[in-house]
């Protein structure tokens, strides 16, 4: 008969099915004794323990919320960005809220921000581009690895996506190994305006979404090619999604929530409706006294954040749960904060500084 494994590799086991979206039940095993304390600070540990669940817990989300329209603005009617746990476990830090921020992406641990206030450094600078100004622009971080198990310490990328009237878009990209920014690439984008929604990943492909001109932004991370896809909707809001791993949209239509799917990774490949959901049966009857927008979408657990009048709500798009995540202020962009939380590890946001509105 073996002998029984060493009681440390039977701890381990255990500890090692904890479950994901709990990090605090960690934090409390960790003070029980210093070995456990060693033991789930290590780097064995902690890859171990993201090994087996692949997909991160959502531990939050980044609000950005709408400022008020009255006429003397105090610092609460700012724009800014606040940090909302959503569940009872997660952490919260002093300064979650960061007033003159906008939270632009937050993917394999990081949060990028775009702080519109003098100072600050250490931040990623904007990139230098030829001629006129750009209207309006967004950006996306991921990592430089391919597992995104342990993506914090590692190298990361920033794409910058802008558009310059009367109907350009360019694209360019920051690494943080060499520190500096690509050459831009362009293509035509025939509208005066462009309002664009932040990123999703499908396989090497980043997509944003141009609202007013009603297209997609496809941006190969392989290629380095860009490509725009119109869309055949005349929907007032919407958000690119990702569905069954491929590439969708999500809005709201007639008190219904309705996600496209699109039938494949070419630019003319053709988009079918996907699923429906009856909104009504969901919601409270309030919810409707405005009408009400898609404003985020949190990949890899199927979750959409919902705005209706001044409450925020995320619906399991899987099991159709839905519940009430934030109230009393409008929140026009949601970017959800998922990774894994374990002790001795550090969770860190990169900061990306708008010089040229700093210096207004």
């Amino acid at each position: 008969m073996p002998p029984p494994p060493p009681l440390e590799e039977l701890q381990e086991e255990v500890l090692l099915r904890f479950p994901r979206h709990e990090p605090a039940l960690l934090v409390r095993a960790a003070l029980v004794c210093k070995p456990w304390l060693r033991l789930i600070c290590g780097p064995g540990f902690r890859r171990r323990f993201r090994e087996p669940h692949r997909t991160p817990p959502m531990l939050g989300f980044v609000g950005n919320i709408v400022p008020s329209l009255s006429g003397i603005l105090t610092d609460a009617d700012r724009p800014y960005s606040c940090f909302v746990p959503t569940t009872a476990a997660a952490f919260r830090s002093p300064g979650a809220d960061l007033l003159l921020c906008r939270a632009l992406d937050a993917r394999h641990g990081r949060v990028l921000l775009n702080c519109h206030r003098r100072g600050g450094g250490g931040g990623v600078p904007l990139p230098r581009l030829q001629g006129q100004g750009y209207i309006v622009w967004i950006a996306a971080v991921l990592c430089g690895r391919c597992h995104h198990l342990d993506c914090h310490r590692g190298p990361f990328l920033v794409v910058y996506m802008a558009y310059r009237a009367p109907g350009e878009l360019i694209i360019c990209t920051y690494s943080s190994d060499a520190g500096t920014w690509s050459d831009p690439i362009s293509t035509e984008q025939p509208t005066r305006h462009v309002d664009m929604t932040p990123s999703v990943l499908v396989g090497n492909a980043l997509y944003f979404g141009c609202l007013a001109s009603k297209s997609l932004v496809k941006y190969d991370l392989e290629s380095h090619e860009m490509s725009v896809d119109p869309l055949p909707f005349t929907y007032r809001s919407w958000r690119p999604v990702v569905l069954d791993n491929g590439l969708g949209l999500a809005t709201v239509h007639e008190s219904k929530l309705c996600m496209w799917k699109k039938a494949g990774p070419e630019v003319d490949a053709g988009w079918t409706e996907n699923r429906v959901i009856e909104l009504e049966a969901l919601l409270p009857s309030y919810a409707f006294l405005t009408p009400p927008d898609v404003v985020g979408f949190a990949d890899g657990i199927d979750v959409i954040f919902l705005m209706a009048d001044s409450v925020l709500y995320t619906i399991d798009t899987k099991t159709y749960e839905v519940k009430k995540v934030f109230e009393g202020k409008r929140i026009n962009c949601v970017i959800p904060y998922m990774s894994f939380f374990i002790p001795g590890t550090a969770l860190h946001g990169f900061w990306f500084y708008n010089n040229v509105i700093n210096e207004q």
